[in-house]
């Protein structure tokens, strides 16, 4: 009897128990159930604001974005455009042009220079009894003439010509002079003095020229240097500096391929040239060099 009267009032215990706590936990969900919608309602409040605000920057951008569309559909932006691209296609015309202008300045002033050389390096081989009396420089063919008191000094003076390694000799002719049959009366002074005539034909000897110029590459590659012309003897080296790069109207070109007399180099050397930003070489004959960029990308790179 009173085991089960014992039972009996843990049993009651045990309903008090869960009753109480049943009850703390009731209130504790009616107090937080407030708070629980009240953060609700913030977010949904904070996300209606953040889908408002976006909603008029998207509404701005747009705005933005169709006057930008309504700016270039207008005709005064087509104009400015054709008149870019007018200015594009003149700038490119002038290129084109100086760099064919250069092109003849160049290789005038090259021929020039040589001619100029040539010219003075025969009258200071001239015997003192031997005058220069014509003078030919054609296409690397030279012709020249003159007069003298004997034989001897017509060869000496070929001999000189020779000893300064200058030409290769193509024809020699050495004559004797009647003075009478030239016009000249017995009381001139020449009559008497210039026995002999001489013409030598010759061909200039291990004289070349370098060219070389800078072009933007494309299917009609675009010159964006003038034609530069340097003469050179033969063996001698040539060195061409700063092609790695090249700056014009503001963009940086970097180095894409080298062509020498139209033939392009090998990967190894275009490798070589851009590493030492220099392209160098013998000189054994005339050498036209092409050098072709393309336009340097953000990142630094082609």
């Amino acid at each position: 009897m009173s085991f089960a009267k014992s039972k009996n009032d843990f049993s009651k215990k045990d309903m008090n128990f869960f009753s109480e706590f049943s009850s703390a936990a009731s209130q504790q969900i009616s107090s937080a159930f407030p708070i629980f919608l009240l953060a609700t309602v913030a977010i949904l409040v904070f996300t209606l604001i953040v889908w408002i605000v976006c909603g008029i920057q998207v509404m701005k951008k747009q705005d933005q974005i169709n006057d930008i569309k309504a700016e270039m559909a207008s005709a005064e932006y087509q104009a400015r455009l054709a008149a870019k691209d007018q200015s594009q296609a003149l700038v490119e015309d002038l290129r084109n042009y100086y760099y064919v202008i250069s092109s003849l300045d160049s290789k005038i002033a090259s021929r020039a220079t040589s001619s100029v050389e040539t010219l003075t390096a025969c009258v200071d081989a001239l015997p003192d009894d031997t005058v220069m009396i014509g003078y030919e420089d054609k296409e690397g063919l030279v012709k020249i003439q003159g007069q003298c008191l004997n034989r001897e000094s017509a060869y000496n003076y070929l001999k000189t010509l020779k000893d300064k390694d200058l030409f290769s000799f193509v024809q020699e002719k050495i004559e004797s002079l009647d003075p009478m049959k030239e016009g000249y009366s017995k009381n001139s002074l020449m009559y008497g003095q210039m026995l002999y005539t001489f013409e030598f034909t010759c061909t200039l000897k291990g004289h070349f020229t370098v060219s070389w110029a800078s072009f933007i590459d494309g299917p009609s590659p675009t010159p964006i240097t003038s034609l530069r012309t340097q003469s050179f003897n033969a063996g001698s080296d040539y060195k061409i500096p700063d092609v790695a790069t090249i700056t014009a109207d503001g963009t940086t070109y970097n180095l894409k391929n080298i062509t020498i007399n139209g033939v392009a180099v090998s990967a190894q050397v275009l490798e070589e040239t851009i590493n030492t930003k220099e392209l160098s070489g013998k000189v054994s004959s005339n050498l036209e060099i092409q050098l072709f960029y393309e336009a340097q990308n953000d990142g630094g790179e082609s």
